[in-house]
């Protein structure tokens, strides 16, 4: 196997191996160990750790890119290499990282599921508060409708009895008219009547004082007004 140093010759400008020896060292430590991921000082030294690896990977990639053309074979090899140590450094780091990580997922899954919970809860008891206000809504609204058709109809019934009153009315007022015009009528044939009598007996008078004037007697005067009263004088009436 060829000497490590050579194998990291193309790389020195990136990472020498005593860095690198560095970096497996400090790896090695982590590996079990446990480390209080909620310490921040902790936690910012497991992830500045595992940065700093991925960073000196990314510049030995591009290390690897600009050195293939004239060192093609070596250079993958030595990037090959280092790319495996710096891996196992990395593990323990990884490791932590992943482990903080699903620790932490627990964590939030945990407390989301708590708040669905009581979303759930709050949501249920909201329905139940809802069903119970729609039932009192409801039940008022049919009381409403049961109130509002009574008024109508008592209503309805408070105008036809107006009506008959009011026809009631109508019919009396028009019955005691219809009685009054009967008795004026009645005053008025016997004003008519009388008045017609009283008519008649003065023509008859100035017929009478004419007869008399010719001389004749008071019978024969009545008599001759009486045919003629009577229509028994040929060719003569009274015209009153």
């Amino acid at each position: 196997m060829k000497d490590i140093k050579m194998e990291m010759a193309i790389f020195e400008s990136v990472i020498i191996d005593s860095v690198l020896t560095e970096l497996e060292a400090e790896g090695k430590k982590y590996e079990g160990l446990y480390v209080d991921m909620e310490n921040a000082p902790e936690r910012k030294y497991v992830k500045d750790k595992a940065a700093l690896i991925s960073t000196i990977k990314k510049q030995v990639d591009r290390k690897r890119i600009d050195a293939a053309k004239l060192y093609k074979s070596e250079v993958e090899s030595q990037a090959t290499a280092i790319h495996a140590r710096l891996d196992a450094a990395n593990a323990p780091f990884i490791d932590l990282m992943n482990v903080y990580t699903a620790e932490r997922k627990k964590i939030l899954d945990a407390k989301k599921a708590n708040e669905a919970a009581l979303e759930l809860r709050a949501k249920i008891e909201d329905d139940h508060e809802m069903a119970l206000l729609m039932n009192k809504t409801w039940a008022y609204d049919r009381e409403e409708v049961l109130r509002e058709a009574a008024k109508v109809e008592a209503e309805r019934l408070a105008g036809r009895e107006a009506y008959a009153k009011e026809q009631v009315k109508i019919a009396e007022q028009r019955q005691a008219l219809n009685q009054q015009q009967a008795e004026q009528q009645k005053i008025n044939e016997e004003n008519a009547r009388l008045a017609s009598k009283e008519h008649v007996q003065s023509v008859k008078t100035e017929i009478y004082k004419v007869l008399r004037q010719f001389e004749l007697s008071d019978k024969d005067a009545k008599t001759v007004i009486h045919l003629a009263t009577i229509n028994e004088l040929p060719n003569l009436t009274i015209n009153y």
